[in-house]
């Protein structure tokens, strides 16, 4: 099915052959998610948030928060590797 026939489908650029960009939806992490894959305590993602510029939650309800994956991910994409950071060779 080509773009005209979409619904909503943008239209196509003259002389644009390039495939149309892919928008993935947003992965919402809830927090037992976000420590699991971290491996680590509510403590020290806490202490992340304050210190370390780990991405805030998003407000998702009145009493519900969850992550961006895509900004946990690149926040731990970030981090330098172990033993890269002052210990010396």
């Amino acid at each position: 099915m080509n773009n005209k026939n979409r619904p909503g489908a943008a239209p196509a650029a003259a002389g644009n052959t390039s495939a149309p960009a892919v928008h993935r939806p947003l992965l919402i992490q809830r927090k037992p998610a976000v420590l699991a894959q971290l491996g680590v305590s509510d403590t020290t993602l806490r202490r992340w948030m304050a210190d370390d510029g780990f991405p805030r939650p998003r407000q998702l309800g009145p009493r519900a928060v969850g992550w961006i994956a895509s900004e946990v991910e690149a926040w731990l994409h970030a981090r330098p590797t172990a033993g890269t950071h002052g210990a010396g060779a």
